[in-house]
């Protein structure tokens, strides 16, 4: 058995095969291939393989340049097959890690089997060496049950906003079309202008939605007033669950009681639970003050997610990396950034380099 790359022509199939599995949508190609495509940020995508049977596959984010280049694995491997040996196939993984000439492999487990493995593996630790990209460390989950369950486990904070939206004629719809894709455009630039809110770049936002449309993997939502777009949320998606991934909101003509976003989350959750039979809804953890806030409303259960754990393939780069303050990192990215305008141009995340 080895770890192989997986050729262009045939990942986009890998959004089908991984609706098969518990994968979360860190490891789907439709989401990496969008958000981490440029000269210093990159997605690789590998199977585990033997006589063309798949038994594992993994989504690595590869951040940065040599020696310097890190690899990170969020929520994998996938296991694709019972009854092998995944001792043998996490020392493939280091093999394949060294011939990449990553610094460092991180890795967050996607199960307990194989976090186990990690604890007990002298080349592994669970130091975060590389701060600068890390996903969140829970999720905030809303579970499928019938409606008026679902209603009454809502705050009464929350169940009064869903009552006071709805005496104003907001016009909540899933948004398709290209006048619509134009309108969450030009809302999340007005947020940004006026809030100063910093979001993925529109460019690609879109070509994750485009990819995960394609299968059934992405959808954006919205709240109309007067024919004017007032809210918008971007939906991920994974074979169990709807993931908000990004919102913006703009206060016009309404009162801040009145605001759309707990019934819009509603409506996104009827869509997930009784049309798609999701199991969860996965608000996302974290945000401002003021969204966290606007999230406990709904009362969602926080499952922790794994730690990350680190194999140290090049010591004396890593070393040297240690010793750099974050300003100094922060000169680096910068250097990065201009490097890439220069030549092309590229996505800003908000992550690092």
């Amino acid at each position: 058995m080895h770890w192989e790359i997986i050729k262009k022509a045939e990942l986009d199939s890998w959004n089908e095969k991984l609706k098969q599995t518990n994968a979360t949508l860190f490891q789907y190609p439709y989401y990496l291939t969008g958000e981490y495509s440029s000269l210093f940020y990159k997605s690789t995508f590998i199977k585990y393989v033997e006589k063309g049977k798949e038994f594992a596959f993994a989504a690595i984010i590869e951040i940065g340049i040599f020696p310097f280049k890190v690899g990170v694995i969020d929520d994998g491997p996938i296991v694709l097959q019972k009854n092998f040996d995944l001792q043998t196939m996490l020392e493939d993984l280091k093999k394949f890690s060294r011939k990449r000439f990553y610094m460092h492999l991180q890795i967050r487990p996607s199960n307990t089997e194989f976090e186990n493995l990690l604890k007990n593996d002298a080349g592994f630790n669970n130091d975060l060496f590389f701060p600068y990209h890390q996903k969140e460390k829970s999720d905030w989950n809303i579970y499928n049950q019938p409606e008026e369950q679902l209603l009454a486990s809502f705050k009464r904070q929350c169940r009064r906003k869903i009552v006071l939206a709805g005496r104003v004629p907001f016009k909540f719809v899933k948004l398709e079309d290209a006048p619509q894709l134009k309108d969450v455009k030009e809302l999340f630039n007005q947020v940004t202008k006026i809030k100063g809110h910093k979001y993925i770049s529109f460019k690609a936002m879109l070509q994750i939605y485009k990819n995960g449309k394609k299968h059934s993997l992405c959808d954006l939502y919205g709240a109309y007033l007067n024919n004017e777009l007032v809210n918008a949320v971007f939906i991920i998606k994974d074979a169990l669950c709807f993931y908000h991934f990004t919102s913006a909101m703009l206060v016009k003509g309404y009162k801040d009681n009145e605001s759309p976003p707990a019934k819009l989350h509603l409506f996104i959750m009827q869509d997930c639970f009784y049309n798609e039979q999701k199991e969860f809804y996965n608000i996302s953890y974290g945000g401002t003050h003021n969204l966290v806030r606007f999230k406990e409303l709904f009362n969602p259960v926080e499952i922790k997610k794994s730690p990350y754990y680190t194999y140290v393939i090049n010591k004396k780069a890593l070393s040297f990396f240690q010793k750099t303050t974050p300003e100094g990192i922060g000169r680096i990215r910068n250097v990065f950034r201009n490097i890439n305008k220069h030549i092309g141009g590229f996505y800003q995340f908000g992550f690092l380099l």
